[in-house]
């Protein structure tokens, strides 16, 4: 008999390691299913000693061994993986388990796989090397196909990381050409069969492969991959929205250092800590980078009305006869509202109450009702909770209610009302359900002469074609968010918006005076990378500070009361408490608490093993992508 430990791959289970006993000849890397609290977990063998030599361990211990349930895989990470893990754990202030669990797709835990083929990587690689490439979506794919081949020469395989599947469809076409047998594809919208075969397929061909993928497939244990490349890396899609909160960016680069592949992060607008790395030297351009967005379009910022009137329009003259040309010369064009509905905030003008979703207290948006598009009601966009808007003010009773801000549906009605026979496609989340319908709707688009697409920041997964004419309505209330990210989010927005438009490019804003609309009508990369990272040089914030975000939520007495007793035990660390900028949510109060340290000193291992031994009730963030 052996006895082992293991790493749960779960989330929840707070101890890194757990011991059972097996009669399985097993060895440190295989996948077991142990017994964890009723239910069946699977777990990573990290040790394995004989019975024998525990015997004394094993009779006084305080409690009784479970048995291993059967073995799922006899090996199954690679050593590099494991290392890129523990590095991803401890930086995120989380179990090794939960980041086990957060790497690996679970459809691939629980398939049986013939895993003979792992081998282990050559001990003779050169130390990994770090490359950043900032330039338009067409040209950073020339330089992908030109390094995917250099490597497939040395009999390399190459990953290329994807944050999105249709971000893989996009780009599928202009690199597999020439080596489809030897390109495998993995994402989340592939059937549980299919994402067996693909993985399974990768591990079986002995010729170098081109990998492309999200980036939870980054544990395919193949040992010869010799070049990650994270494509898209200013896209908040690389960041977990759920614990343990991994940047998956990170993870990719932590991998590549292990296993002694070059890594290269991409985009055509680089995240400011991403820039400020290439400035300190910490990654080389793999080309110049691109400081100037090119664009052949006429660009013109337009300036609307900063208080609304009884005869308000969102949708300025300007752009009104922008659209009544493109129908007459029957070109396209495509109009970004940030916000959904009618209105994103709706006021009593007698009492200044805004109006609030009964639930989360968070500010009700005005949407036409989906059973008669006359009528409105009010819906929450944090928790989904709906009601009638035929209501008086619940502050002070009163009538006058005042819609504020600009949505999809409110610019929908005015074009509709100008233009009665307008070709008009909706895209937004609550006109279409995910699936085949988005690209259902852009299809159409592009096949009807003379069209108007209004759409969200949804809509840009699905456009990359030059469309004639395109305009912003309305991102103004993006400013109000108080976020440290908020100006490099606009900025890129409108980037990526200005590089789809072929004849015309226009903003229309309240703030004309923003020089941010200005750097990015000029297409102007670097003037706003000097601006905003010596703005976040003065203020203290990322990449000149690691910011730890703490969340506990509950009841309010509870939460602020344990919140308190935290941040006092974290005095030395001088710890900020805060509460969210939605405090209420599903009838629970949120607090946060913001801790800010050294980048190089981080993980610190005292507040790192503090960290870790918190209660479930509390969810650490490292380098969270909004405070809020």
């Amino acid at each position: 008999m052996k006895v082992i430990s293991v790493i749960p791959i779960a989330k929840g289970i707070l101890r890194d390691e757990l011991t059972y006993f097996t009669g399985s000849p097993l060895k440190p890397g295989a996948i077991v299913l142990v017994p964890i609290r009723g239910r069946s977990v699977p777990a990573l063998v990290t040790s394995v000693r004989e019975a024998d030599e525990l015997k004394l361990t094993v009779k006084n211990a305080s409690f009784a061994l479970k048995k291993v349930i059967r073995v799922k895989h006899e090996h199954f990470f690679t050593k590099p993986f494991m290392e890129a893990a523990r590095l991803a754990a401890d930086y995120s202030a989380a179990p090794l388990g939960a980041a086990l669990k957060a790497l690996v797709p679970a459809a691939i835990l629980g398939a049986k796989l013939t895993l003979s083929k792992l081998e282990t990587a050559p001990a003779d690689r050169p130390p990994s090397e770090r490359f950043v490439l900032q330039e338009p979506d067409d040209e950073r794919r020339t330089y992908y196909k030109s390094l995917i081949r250099a490597e497939f020469a040395k009999q390399g395989s190459v990953f290329l990381c994807l944050p999105t599947a249709i971000d893989i469809v996009r780009t599928l076409a202009s690199l597999e050409r020439g080596i489809s047998e030897y390109t495998i594809v993995l994402h989340h919208q592939l059937s549980t069969r299919e994402l067996i075969q693909a993985w399974q397929k990768a591990l079986d061909l002995a010729h170098p492969v081109l990998i492309i993928a999200t980036p939870i497939f980054l544990s395919l244990p193949r040992t010869d991959i010799r070049l990650i490349i994270v494509d898209r890396e200013n896209t908040q899609t690389y960041k977990s929205a759920q614990r343990p909160f991994l940047d998956y960016r990170r993870f990719a680069e932590y991998l590549a250092t292990t296993a002694s592949a070059t890594f290269v992060l991409g985009d055509a607008v680089l995240r400011t800590e991403t820039c400020y790395r290439a400035d300190q030297g910490e990654l080389e351009p793999l080309a110049s980078l691109k400081h100037h967005a090119a664009s052949n379009a006429t660009q013109k910022l337009i300036a609307v009305t900063k208080v609304p009137t009884a005869d308000f329009r969102v949708v300025s003259d300007e752009l009104l006869n922008l659209i009544g040309e493109s129908q007459k010369r029957n070109e396209k064009i495509f109009l970004f509202t940030h916000r959904r509905g009618l209105a994103p905030v709706v006021i009593c003008q007698d009492c200044g109450y805004t109006v609030e979703c009964d639930n989360c207290e968070a500010p009700a948006v005005l949407h036409p009702s989906e059973t008669d598009g006359a009528q409105t009601i009010f819906i929450c966009h944090r928790c989904g909770a709906r009601r009638s808007a035929a209501e008086k003010c619940r502050h002070c009773g009163g009538w006058r209610l005042l819609e504020l801000g600009i949505g999809i549906d409110r610019v929908a009605r005015e074009l509709l009302e100008k233009f009665p026979n307008l070709k008009l496609f909706k895209l937004d989340s609550d006109s279409v359900r995910g699936g085949a319908i988005p690209l259902t709707v852009v299809k159409r688009f592009w096949t009807t002469p003379g069209s108007v697409l209004l759409g969200t920041e949804l809509a840009l997964h699905y456009l990359e074609e030059r469309i004639e004419n395109v305009a912003v309505v309305a991102l103004d209330s993006l400013f109000a968010l108080p976020d440290y990210r908020i100006n490099e989010k606009v900025f890129g927005l409108l980037i990526r918006l200005r590089s789809l438009a072929g004849r015309q490019f226009i903003i229309q804003t309240r703030n004309v005076k923003v020089p941010l609309f200005e750097k990015a009508l000029k297409g102007n990369l670097l003037d706003f990378y000097r601006t905003e990272i010596a703005e976040r040089k003065k203020y203290g914030y990322p990449p000149f500070q690691t910011f730890i975000k703490i969340a506990r939520r509950g009841a309010r007495a509870t939460v602020r009361l344990e919140m308190k007793a935290l941040a006092d035990e974290l005095v030395s660390y001088e710890p900020e408490v805060f509460p969210a900028f939605v405090p209420v949510v599903d009838g629970e109060y949120r607090l946060h608490l913001l801790l800010k340290r050294q980048p190089a000193n981080w993980p610190e291992p005292n507040l790192l093993n503090r960290l870790k031994s918190l209660p479930p009730a509390f969810a650490v963030d490292v380098d969270p992508d909004s405070l809020l």
